[in-house]
């Protein structure tokens, strides 16, 4: 190994112990610094025989990470696509995440997160806002609405006294 491709393999190093990267992140990482597409493809090449690059490992940790931000598994791998993850593994990936994934319970948790005393029904406007949010985070209108209907209802039920329950007389 010259002492260029031991400069860009070096390079290559630091920006995976920072943090995983896909193949063209690194790539591009390593057009920045000028070095030539045949030792950027021997050096890629070297990385993934060493296991230090991996495709699924990146995609996977991306994938998690931006679910954990409350994304969903579809618009975090949108993003993933624009960063240049190989597709093939990046559908792998997503297929395991996804079967895990239930949008309803996400899409409570994160309203829970954003709105911890539940104030989001006060107004028309409040109940839209919240919708256009979980809308942004990549969840179906469906899941939306029913989140945002069953909340709404769970509000007023507790909110209402029960009929059949009568305070006693005080005497």
């Amino acid at each position: 190994m010259d002492k260029q491709q031991q400069a860009a393999y070096a390079v290559a190093i630091r920006a995976l112990g920072r943090r995983e990267h896909c193949a063209a992140e690194l790539r591009q990482k390593l057009r920045q610094r000028d070095y030539p597409d045949a030792l950027i493809a021997e050096v890629l090449a070297r990385l993934q025989a060493d296991g230090y690059l991996s495709e699924t490992r990146f995609a996977e940790a991306f994938l998690r990470m931006r679910m954990a931000k409350g994304e969903s598994p579809w618009l975090a791998a949108k993003k993933a696509r624009q960063r240049g993850v190989d597709e093939a593994v990046l559908q792998d990936v997503l297929q395991v995440l996804a079967s895990d994934f239930d949008a309803f319970a996400a899409c409570c948790e994160l309203l829970a997160r954003r709105d911890p005393q539940g104030l989001r029904h006060d107004d028309e406007r409040v109940w839209q806002r919240q919708a256009r949010f979980l809308q942004n985070k990549g969840f179906d209108a469906a899941t939306i609405l029913r989140v945002l209907n069953e909340h709404e209802l769970n509000e007023h039920a507790s909110n209402e006294y029960d009929l059949n329950e009568r305070p006693e007389d005080a005497r």
